[in-house]
């Protein structure tokens, strides 16, 4: 499993790397608008795929009593509720408070996913080519593990 800063780096190198010639085109072919619409729609997709991985990766990598400590905190739960409104919140502030055009928008919420899936995938490629960790048993079951 890679290192969440790691993968964080790599994710935030990818977004990065397909928004700048993303907005560069949408500005030749659409004009201001639409180059805002990819960059402010990079960056929501940016932020909310952000706060998912740093949860799946907190799952993956904690153990199991871990876990059921940190969700008996106040701010985890309230965390997961407001994510979504904030997200929808921040897209209705781009498409009516701004010049932002809702196919940049869109465009840029399927290149952050891109970056995201990019950077699981290179990530995914390095650890099938390092060895195994010397205190990962895998023949031992998950239940023994953690529990």
């Amino acid at each position: 499993m890679p290192r969440w800063d790691l993968w964080l780096r790599r994710f935030y190198l990818w977004t990065l790397t397909f928004t700048a010639p993303a907005a560069a085109l949408a500005w030749q072919l659409g004009g201001v608008g639409q180059a805002l619409g990819v960059v402010w729609g990079a960056l929501i997709g940016l932020v909310n795929l952000q706060l998912l991985g740093r949860a799946v990766f907190r799952i993956v990598q904690e153990p199991a009593d871990q876990l059921r400590a940190a969700s008996q905190r106040r701010f985890a739960p309230l965390a997961a509720l407001v994510r979504w409104p904030l997200t929808a919140l921040a897209t209705v502030a781009v498409l009516w408070y701004m010049p932002g055009q809702p196919e940049g928008l869109a465009a840029g919420v399927s290149i952050a996913l891109l970056g995201f899936v990019t950077a699981g995938l290179q990530a995914a490629a390095e650890a099938e080519r390092q060895p195994p960790r010397p205190d990962e048993d895998e023949d031992e079951p998950l239940d023994h593990r953690y529990g």
